[in-house]
Formats: C-alpha cells, sequence, structure tokens
C-alpha cells in the first residue's frame, strides 16, 4: 500500500467530494492533542493536520509515521518552518518499532484504520496497545455508516463502495469493505471517552483509552 501516486492530488481530491469536513473532523479534538507533551501521528499523509496542530500552538516532541514518501516529503515542506520537533518516518506501521524512550500522550490515526483489513487492525491494535500506558489517548478519525435504514446509509454506503475501488486501484489498499473501527477498538478493551460526528454521523472522531 501506498499514497505516493495521489499524494499531490489527494487535499483537491478531498476538497471536490467533503468539502472542509474532513479537516474539521481531524481538528474535532485539537484540546486533546494540545495538552500533551509527546504525539504519535499514524498515516498523517500531506500534512494539514499537523500543520493546524503546530498553528494552534503545540510544543509537543511529534513522531510522524507514513507509508508513503511522498507524504512526508508533503508533510516535511508544509511544516519545516515551524522550529518543532518532529521526526518523519517513512514505514509501514506493521514493521514500524517505537522508540523505546518515546512515551506518547496522544497517538492519532485519521482515515488511517479504513485502509486495512479488520484482521490487520486488531494486529495493529496489539501493537498501538503496546506503546499505551494509563494516561495514553488515541484519537481515531473515520468513516462510519449511519445505522438506522435511511437514505443517508444508503448514499453513505454508495460513497464508501466507490472510494473503496478508487483507492484500492491507485494505492492498493487492503480494505474491501469499510471496517467497524468501533467494536474492533471495544474488542481489545478500548473505552471510548469521546464522540464528535459530522455529516449525521458519517464523520466520526473518537478519543480512546485503555
Amino acid at each position: 500500500m501506498s499514497f505516493d501516486r495521489i499524494a499531490r492530488h489527494y487535499e483537491w481530491i478531498e476538497s471536490v467530494v467533503f468539502g472542509a469536513d474532513l479537516q474539521r473532523i481531524r481538528c474535532s479534538h485539537m484540546e486533546t492533542f494540545l495538552r500533551a507533551e509527546s504525539i504519535l501521528l499514524l498515516g498523517d499523509g500531506d500534512g494539514r493536520f499537523l500543520k493546524a496542530l503546530l498553528d494552534s500552538g503545540c510544543s509537543a516532541q511529534i513522531i510522524c509515521v507514513d507509508s508513503s514518501q511522498r507524504m512526508l516529503k508533503l508533510a516535511e515542506s508544509l511544516t519545516k518552518d515551524s522550529g518543532q520537533n518532529i521526526h518523519f518516518v517513512f514505514s509501514k506501521i506493521q514493521d514500524y518499532h517505537l522508540p523505546p524512550s518515546f512515551i506518547p500522550d496522544v497517538i492519532g490515526a485519521h482515515f488511517f484504520f479504513d485502509c486495512f483489513s479488520e484482521d490487520e487492525i486488531l494486529v495493529i491494535l496489539g501493537r498501538i496497545s503496546s506503546w499505551c500506558r494509563k494516561q495514553t489517548k488515541l484519537i481515531v478519525s473515520d468513516f462510519s455508516i449511519p445505522e438506522e435504514q435511511s437514505l443517508r446509509r444508503f448514499i453513505a454506503k454508495v460513497l464508501v463502495w466507490k472510494m473503496i475501488i478508487f483507492f484500492r486501484i491507485f494505492t492498493d489498499i487492503s480494505a474491501r469493505k469499510l471496517p467497524k473501527i468501533g467494536k474492533l477498538l471495544s474488542k481489545m478493551r478500548y473505552k471510548c471517552l469521546k464522540k464528535v460526528t459530522l455529516r449525521d454521523g458519517f464523520l466520526c472522531s473518537w478519543i480512546w483509552q485503555l
């Protein structure tokens, strides 16, 4: 899986489909990020959330892990004048080893888990859990199909189906359907502390903690 092919186009594609709503949902728990002294960002893409975080006054030590070199270069370029302690790492999350001295207060995963199958997510969550301490917050932003039968649910399912096909073709993601992220996190004994939604629940951002 790599987003290299669409890295430079990702922002305008996102804007055409969702306007500014994906960025709004990414930033919906900004106050939790700003209280952290150390932050781990997983698959953060082109750096727009990272820049918003820095522009909001974040002074934390930050590690950004992404499997796309071009996305990392965009993020570095966007934040190069910040003067912050940011370490960009080119790696698949399955292969990444967090430095023993780095204990994240917050782990951010914005529109990250939907790239994987549910079996892969459980493996990834196992790795993430080993990095968590009592105070660590896991902030996840992603899509969620509304439960109630309605036109909104039908539209959400069609849009998700189209997005999965697109990203399977251009980025080789392994997901064949939208994973039920909330259920998977609950299965791994994470507890939801807070949830924010947009677009009638189609866009969600959760704060989880072991």
